[in-house]
């Protein structure tokens, strides 16, 4: 990452902060106040040094010690609230964010599946951690310092200027901690970035990397990036662990040798006991926003890079921009010259498709391994966008329908019948909070399930675990297709919806695809067994991502038969069945 690329603006973000706005100006005011409240001690010495030690006054000393008592524990209630209004910005910040940082993550899973998809949500628990941590409140007392100059100044030019140089060099030594320790942080955080994905992937394949004895292998690959990105974050750690410890020392060097300064002034009759004093503990405040920003520079370049990151990923996705609903589709498909791939990759899987299905119409996709069939159906389901061409629903092009409107209409079966953590209700309903009992239960009546469930520990309320672990495959896939069904969707795509179903599961697939078929929804079947093809309507071979027969099933049988003796399809007639 390029050192500016963390300042490109970004209107969204800066939006979200200036939602912030009133806060932040109360925390300017308190700013004010807590800055001045911090003369207090330096008032006191000058008091205590030049009049009370004068005068010998006790009276004196205890009323100026009870009115500091006074005045710092207002500066400590007023610190409280101020950091308590930058939680706040920070938790207003997330907030206004969250939704579109969650939408640019699924986006990211979607266009680019290679990267860590989750680093738009990371970045922005890192910005709000940013806003809620101390560096914050550093930043508004540093426009202050120029006050504790000026009077440092007043007191005396030799304090004055002294501070000034210990100022100038702690903007030096934030300069050169920027340049040295940068690279180091950046390496740090992609291989963290590396070794997160890769312990996920552990953890997701735990039981094939044991049946295969992988696990010692991949954890020793794990092991390298971790060791990698621990040697570089060491590395880093001990730079800027250097640079605040010289920091540190040097601003202690600086107090100490300003009361050196005050002490030869006070033997040339130039100053007095107290503004010695004084001087020392007024340096200490303001050179103390600067000590504080390069402690806590990791973090400053952590929230630079997210903000960076974040921003980019919004821009990548903009926010949806209201549009007029449109009548639920009717099923009617047209696919015009469609060229599609994977996201990220200029390769075309598919290469210029065209075909139509109209409501009520079964189309059986065949054709051998990596001919593109898992393709077409994601392709249809708006999960891969064209390369060129068009892909129409009821006349209106796939990418301009709104994704939230479209998907109830779907009903989406993947090969692999991906469950999410929740119950068992919660999947099938897809997580609809207005999901009735009536919809969910017809949804798996539907798809043949509705007494396997009523089977399991707490029937429709059982938690399947991480992406349905508790499940076995069959029974995920049975769910899964209760979850494309839910709804009663207008089109409906299953992919290989049988290759984990027993007879009785192989009875309902076909039962439910007949029904489908009944009420006039459009039905796409990716299949390899031939039972899956019973009530297709149409039939469609591709190979090599090219559309090579297409047309009533009956007609595209006989054609594809004789040439494909011995393959995975046998000769089958559309409204036989095999229910067993």
């Amino acid at each position: 990452m390029k050192p500016d690329a963390a300042l490109t603006p970004s209107p969204e973000l800066t939006g979200a902060l200036s939602g912030s706005r009133r806060v932040f100006w109360h925390a300017a005011g308190f700013s004010l106040f807590v800055n001045l409240l911090v003369l207090t001690g330096p008032l006191y010495m000058l008091q205590v040094y030049d009049r009370v030690l004068a005068s010998q006054s006790v009276p004196t000393l205890l009323a100026l010690t009870l009115l500091v008592l006074v005045l710092y524990g207002t500066l400590g209630v007023l610190e409280w609230a101020r950091s308590g209004l930058f939680s706040v910005a920070a938790s207003r910040f997330e907030g206004a964010l969250s939704a579109r940082a969650a939408a640019a993550a699924m986006a990211l899973s979607l266009s680019d599946p290679g990267r860590a998809s989750d680093r738009p949500i990371r970045d922005l628990r890192q910005l709000r951690r940013f806003l809620g941590g101390p560096v914050p409140g550093a930043l508004f007392d540093a426009p202050f310092s120029p006050l504790f100059l000026l009077v440092l100044f007043m007191l005396h030019p030799l304090f004055g200027l002294w501070a000034i140089f210990g100022a100038v060099v702690l903007v030096v030594v934030s300069i050169l901690n920027e340049r040295v320790s940068a690279r180091r942080m950046k390496e740090s955080e992609d291989y963290e970035r590396t070794s997160m994905v890769r312990s996920s992937e552990m953890t997701r394949n735990a039981e094939v990397l044991k049946a295969l004895g992988m696990g010692e292998a991949l954890r020793r690959r794990w092991q390298q990036t971790f060791d990698g990105g621990d040697t570089a974050f060491a590395q880093s750690g001990r730079i800027l662990s250097g640079f605040s410890s010289g920091t540190k020392a040097f601003r202690l060097f600086l107090q100490s040798a300003i009361l050196g300064i005050g002490a030869w002034l006070v033997i040339k009759g130039e100053a007095t006991g107290g503004s010695m004093v004084a001087a020392s503990i007024l340096m200490g405040r303001a050179i103390g926003p600067l000590e504080q920003i390069v402690g806590q520079w990791r973090t400053i370049v952590l929230a630079r890079e997210s903000w960076a990151s974040l921003a980019r990923a919004l821009a990548s996705v903009p926010p949806p921009s209201p549009q007029m609903p449109l009548p639920p589709i009717r099923g009617e498909v047209r696919v015009e010259n469609a060229v599609a791939g994977p996201p990220g990759s200029n390769t075309a899987v598919l290469k210029g498709l065209t075909f139509g299905l109209e409501p009520g119409d079964v189309l059986g996709v065949l054709g051998p391994s990596a001919a593109g069939k898992s393709s077409l159906a994601r392709v249809l389901t708006g999960a891969w966008p064209v390369m060129s061409g068009h892909v129409r629903f009821d006349g209106a092009d796939i990418s301009s329908l709104p994704s939230e409107a479209l998907g109830p209409q779907i009903g989406y079966l993947p090969q692999q019948a991906d469950l999410l953590s929740g119950t068992v209700r919660d999947n099938i309903c897809r997580f609809r909070d207005d999901a009735t009992p009536e919809a969910v239960i017809a949804a798996a009546q539907a798809a043949g399930c509705h007494d396997m469930i009523l089977h399991l520990a707490k029937g429709y309320d059982t938690d399947i675990g991480l992406g349905g672990a508790y499940l076995s495959a069959g029974q995920r896939q049975r769910i899964g297709l209760a979850r494309a069904l839910f709804g009663e969707p207008r089109l409906i795509i299953l992919d290989e919806p049988n290759s984990n179903l027993d007879g009785p599961g192989e009875i309902a697939l076909q039962s439910a695809i007949a029904a489908a078929k009944a009420r006039g929804a459009t039905v796409i079947i990716i299949a390899h067994r031939p039972n899956a093809i019973v009530h297709c309507t149409k039939l469609m071979v591709l190979d090599e991502g090219r559309i090579r027969e297409f047309g009533p099933a009956e007609e595209v049988l006989a054609k594809v038969l004789p040439k494909q003796a011995g393959a995975n399809v046998r000769t089958i007639r559309p409204g036989e069945g095999n229910h067993g």
